[in-house]
């Protein structure tokens, strides 16, 4: 990006902003990043003005959507660690120049036996319960861990889930029994997903993708904290997959 030879391409500063939008959920990394949230802005603010908005408003819809409704839940949601000038300098940007465009989430709602079946949390909900999640996004593993000084894998979920006023059981097995198993093809954002090593469930995360995409989910690794997963382009935990689950109310 500091290359002058490439300073007409517009992609990398489309990506570095929404990449840093994405950690801004976390205040504890908005705090220590001000100036990087400061220049993210500057440099959206250059991909709105160029010429080649028009063509990525409609093949980035989905990703811009998606930080709508991120960004949505982040001025809702108040907190004390970073400081109210620092943050209403994001907040007048978000909604003087972001929310102009107003972009729309296009949430898949597939009816019937081959699409989706309405139960359990509804397509707000969800979308609640993935933004929240994103909140602890670099936050360490700590075994038997439950909050925000550090996650165990089902400390996390169940944190999780109990912002909705779930209350789901505390260990990944447990939580298997607890969830009602669902085929691959239904399971989406807001669903869980559970691996092992052998034969007792070892791993749980949340699916964070839409329905139809590859199955990404957030969890608490002991390699990298919380964090976001492709699992299907990563053969580690593709091979331990054991299947999905959903909670039911």
């Amino acid at each position: 990006m500091r290359d002058p030879l490439y300073s007409d391409f517009v992609l990398p500063k489309y990506y570095s902003a929404m990449s840093s939008f994405q950690l801004m959920q976390n205040p504890y990394w908005m705090k220590r990043n001000l100036v990087k949230i400061d220049e993210s802005c500057r440099l959206m603010n250059a991909v709105f003005q160029s010429e080649q908005w028009s063509v990525m408003m409609e093949s980035h819809a989905k990703e811009l959507g998606d930080m709508a409704i991120l960004f949505d839940q982040w001025l809702k949601e108040k907190n004390n660690v970073v400081e109210q000038d620092n943050r209403k300098q994001v907040e007048d940007w978000i909604q003087n120049v972001y929310k102009n465009y107003k972009f729309k989430n296009p949430v898949l709602e597939d009816v019937g036996p081959e699409g989706l079946v309405f139960e359990g949390m509804d397509v707000s909900e969800r979308s609640r319960l993935i933004h929240y999640s994103y909140e602890f996004i670099g936050i360490p593993y700590k075994w038997g861990g439950v909050d925000s000084e550090g996650f165990d894998c089902s400390g996390f979920t169940k944190h999780v889930f109990k912002h909705l006023d779930l209350n789901i059981p505390r260990v990944a097995g447990d939580q298997y029994k607890n969830a009602k198993t669902i085929q691959a093809k239904r399971a989406y954002m807001g669903d869980l997903v559970f691996f092992s090593e052998g034969k007792e469930i070892t791993h749980v995360g949340i699916l964070v993708n839409q329905p139809h995409e590859n199955k990404r989910m957030i969890h608490s690794s002991t390699s990298k904290g919380i964090s976001v997963v492709d699992i299907e382009a990563s053969s580690y935990w593709k091979n331990r997959l054991v299947g999905y689950g959903r909670i039911i109310r």
